[in-house]
């Protein structure tokens, strides 16, 4: 994973972020988005330097799972028609892993 990632790249990962708070997905997203040093981006939100080195760590590991070019996709469906679509998500990562 690089060390800096695209607006739409971030965006698509959100959903990804498991429980990180508001805060920490913004600073995160200084950082990898928009290119700002750490030691600043901890400074600006009264964190250690520390905190922020574990959340960009975080984010970047949850990017790590989602593959590149890959969207977000979200709806209401019918019963059946959920369980399709989770299917296809869970078929297409497993080929995912596969080819990777």
């Amino acid at each position: 994973m690089t060390d800096t990632m695209t607006e739409a790249d971030f965006k698509a990962l959100r959903p990804h972020l498991g429980r990180l708070t508001l805060k920490s997905v913004e600073v995160a997203e200084q950082v990898l988005v928009n290119g700002r040093d750490q030691a600043d981006v901890a400074r600006e939100y009264k964190l250690t330097r520390q905190r922020v080195s574990d959340i960009v760590a975080r984010v970047q590991a949850a990017a790590d799972d989602v593959p590149a070019g890959w969207e977000h996709v979200e709806g209401w469906f019918p019963p059946e028609l959920a369980a399709q679509v989770r299917q296809m998500q869970a078929d297409a990562m497993k080929a995912e892993k596969q080819e990777g």
